[in-house]
């Protein structure tokens, strides 16, 4: 029998939290709204502060449901695009590295222990376009474990921006909506063979937003319904069929109620929910010198160690078979002095390189982030590192532009040293002028890290 609170519950709830109040709706298991929109005169400036406020949420009101929704109105978030034939296959952690990467040089803000949760918008013209929202590790630790206190489980975080659905009238074959928030702008369109594009503009950091907003209505044509979202700000828009105050009466329920469907109904959702932790090294993040870069170097990684362990696993089958010509040789009395040497010489070599496998599967998981860290202290000013790529010949390929040809055969020489203890035989650079100075260059490199295999981790 369950207690009368329990019976009570609602199957779901959604918390719109704004710098100047907190919105709740509930929900049925279909997505039906339930009771009235309540107002709670709890307030949230920043992500810092939601985990707080969420706290200050659940000890007032009234109990949660078991799956709760949270939208922030000022969670960080950002479209941009990483070129496909870099992220084609790359396994979900690795893009993240390379997504949280590319927020940061975009957003100028701080990764470190963050959250991330992205969306594949699409690909075109050869570019992956990527919506992602991002939140401080700590603050959703709180923020579930808050939740987790009073019997709720967050089911998604989420920014209100960008819902993927007309708002009004039926649907339409192809629609666009502008949505202006505290600190961004949204412009969404769907076009007539439902594909979904998403801009987002940070109002607060570009004054040209309004030119970019005209720009984007331009390039997007003409649809067959147009849609304007306004929060709490009075600004400058294009012109729309339909446009919605959420201050208005009736139209906050309304567009909750929307969001409330969406959420529910959806087969799956086309945005970035934050809902699980992530699991990426931050380390490698902080070193990377591009969102490509690290993919194209984790991918290459990932295939060398493959030959690795294919390479370890027959040297373990080579060490077997000497063990039993020894032995055979031994008991049967048959082989001379000299052969009975030459196979104790290689059983020898073979148990160390046996030994050597827990170093060098140490060296290995921190490869990576050595050679970025290497190339970063190594390349002089005026010299660019454009790619890192693994070559036909299994070699490490690294290629730049310098604007002088003594540069390359610095970061060469600087490398040298460190990479020998990774196992890589740094080959000689290979150069070619440009020729767009008089003077020469500037000069297109190539750097060749030739892979010592097993054999480079053994130590003399």
């Amino acid at each position: 029998m369950k207690l009368p609170f329990l019976k009570s519950r609602p199957a779901n709830t959604l918390l719109y939290i704004t710098e100047g109040k907190t919105f709740r709706v509930d929900m049925d298991k279909y997505g039906v709204l339930q009771g009235e929109l309540e107002v709670l005169e709890l307030r949230c400036d920043s992500t810092r502060q939601l985990a707080n406020t969420l706290e200050n949420i659940l000890e007032v009101a009234r109990p949660l449901a078991k799956k709760v929704w949270l939208m922030y109105v000022r969670l960080p978030t950002q479209v941009f695009s990483l070129p496909s034939v870099q992220v084609a296959g790359a396994e979900e952690e690795m893009l993240k590295q390379a997504l949280l990467f590319e927020y940061e040089s975009l957003s100028g803000e701080s990764v470190t222990h963050s959250h991330l949760a992205y969306h594949l918008m699409g690909d075109a013209d050869e570019m992956s376009e990527y919506w992602v929202t991002v939140l401080a590790k700590e603050t959703f630790t709180k923020i579930t474990e808050a939740l987790k206190s009073k019997g709720c489980k967050l089911a998604g975080l989420l920014h209100p921006g960008g819902l993927p659905v007309v708002l009004g009238g039926d649907k339409a074959e192809s629609w666009l909506r502008i949505e202006t928030w505290s600190n961004t702008v949204f412009a969404i369109n769907q076009t007539v063979d439902d594909d979904l594009s998403l801009q987002v503009f940070q109002s607060e950091e570009n004054t040209n937003w309004q030119t970019e907003v005209d720009h984007w209505i331009l390039e997007t044509g003409e649809v067959a319904r147009s849609e304007t979202l306004m929060n709490n700000k009075v600004e400058y828009l294009p012109l729309t069929d339909e446009s919605l105050r959420l201050t208005a009466d009736g139209s906050l329920e309304f567009w909750l109620g929307r969001w409330a469907d969406y959420l529910i109904n959806a087969e799956s959702l086309a945005l970035p929910l934050l809902n699980t932790e992530r699991k990426v090294n931050m380390d490698l993040v902080f070193m990377l010198g591009g969102g490509g870069l690290a993919l194209a170097l984790c991918v290459g990684h990932f295939t060398w160690n493959l030959y690795q362990r294919n390479d370890f696993t027959y040297k373990v089958e080579e060490l077997t078979k000497a063990e039993k010509e020894i032995k055979a040789a031994r008991d049967g009395g048959k082989a001379t002095q000299t052969q009975n040497d030459k196979l104790e010489k290689i059983l020898k070599t073979l148990r160390s390189n046996v030994k050597v496998i827990p170093q060098m599967v140490s060296a290995l998981q921190e490869r990576p982030m050595l050679l970025l860290k290497g190339l970063a202290e190594a390349a002089p000013e005026d010299l660019i590192i454009e790619s890192i790529t693994i070559n036909e010949d299994k070699y490490v390929e690294i290629k730049g532009v310098a604007l002088q040809s003594h540069l390359i055969n610095q970061l060469a020489s600087g490398v040298k040293g460190e990479f020998v203890k990774l196992a890589w035989q740094v080959e000689a650079p290979t150069k070619t002028d440009l020729g767009a100075f008089e003077t020469g260059g500037p000069w297109e490199f190539s750097l060749l890290l030739k892979d010592q295999g097993l054999a480079g981790f053994v130590q003399e």
